[in-house]
C-alpha cells in the first residue's frame, strides 16, 4: 500500500510540472514589431501631438518563467511631434491559452527617453499570439502607458503587430 501511494503522489507532481515542463519546452521567442504611437497630454519638457500618430516599431524577447507568465523585455522607438523617443520596458503578460490562440494582459514598467530626458512609465498591454509556422508567430498587441514627469504626466498609446520566432 505504502509503494503504491508513492507512486499517485509522484504521478500526481509529474502532472502537476507539465505546464512549467511546456513553458520550458516552448522556449525563447525574439521579436520584432511595428504600429502606431498616439501621444495625449504632455509635459514642462514634452511637448505632444495630441493623438497625431507617429510610425513605431520595436525589438522584443519572450521569456516563459511558467506557462501562464511570460517576462517580455522590449524597446520602442516612436516621435513626439519632432522628438524621438525610445521606451525600455519589461512587460509582465499573463496568457491565457486558447486552441490556436494565445490571448494575454499584463503589466509594463520601463524607461521613456526623449532627447536629454530620461522619464519612468507605466502601462496596461493587452494582445493575442498565434503560430503562422512551425516556429514563427504572430502577434498583435496594444499598450496604453502613463509616462512621468515630476508632477506631470502624458499618455501613450501603442498599437502594434509583429512576428516572433521562436527557439
Amino acid at each position: 500500500m505504502d509503494r503504491r501511494f508513492s507512486r499517485i503522489v509522484l504521478a500526481v507532481a509529474a502532472l502537476a510540472l507539465l505546464p512549467a515542463l511546456a513553458a520550458v519546452a516552448q522556449g525563447v521567442g525574439l521579436g520584432v514589431a511595428a504600429g502606431l504611437a498616439l501621444p495625449q497630454g504632455d509635459t514642462a519638457d514634452i511637448a505632444s501631438t495630441d493623438w497625431q500618430s507617429s510610425f513605431n516599431w520595436g525589438f522584443y524577447v519572450n521569456i516563459p518563467i511558467v506557462s501562464a507568465l511570460h517576462l517580455t523585455p522590449s524597446s520602442e522607438l516612436y516621435k513626439f511631434g519632432s522628438q524621438n523617443a525610445t521606451d525600455m520596458a519589461l512587460a509582465f503578460k499573463f496568457i491565457v491559452p486558447l486552441p490556436r490562440l494565445e490571448l494575454y494582459g499584463g503589466f509594463v514598467p520601463g524607461f521613456t527617453a526623449v532627447t536629454d530626458l530620461v522619464a519612468p512609465h507605466v502601462g496596461l498591454l493587452a494582445g493575442f499570439s498565434m503560430p503562422l509556422v512551425s516556429n514563427l508567430d504572430l502577434f498583435v498587441q496594444g499598450k496604453y502607458k502613463w509616462l512621468f514627469q515630476g508632477s506631470e504626466n502624458m499618455r501613450v498609446l501603442h498599437m502594434n503587430a509583429g512576428v516572433l520566432f521562436n527557439f
